[in-house]
């Protein structure tokens, strides 16, 4: 898979750069995120990588999603993918 070069660098830097985001801001980045994921999931793919490093910013200032390394393809149900990934960290509370 090739991505675009996202100059911005990821969401990780940048919240440890400026400690948090505006609200709308914050929001902006938010919606990119879940639009992200819903066309992920219209093609029954899962991303379960999500963390702010593996966001990355275009040169427009919008987000991209980065590293599929752990995601999987046709999932069309909840029992599908049942492998322990990703990182620790940001983990759903019902994995851990």
């Amino acid at each position: 898979m090739i991505l675009d070069y996202c100059p911005g660098g990821n969401l990780g830097e940048l919240l440890d750069e400026k400690n948090n985001f505006e609200e709308s801001l914050a929001k902006m980045y938010s919606a990119e995120i879940l639009l992200a994921l819903e066309e992920l999931h219209k093609w029954d793919i899962i991303y379960r990588d999500l963390k702010p490093d593996n966001i990355v910013i275009d040169k427009d200032g919008h987000v991209r999603l980065a590293d599929f390394g752990l995601s999987k393809e046709q999932i069309t149900d909840n029992h599908s993918a049942m492998s322990f990934c990703g990182s620790i960290a940001y983990l759903a509370p019902e994995m851990i």
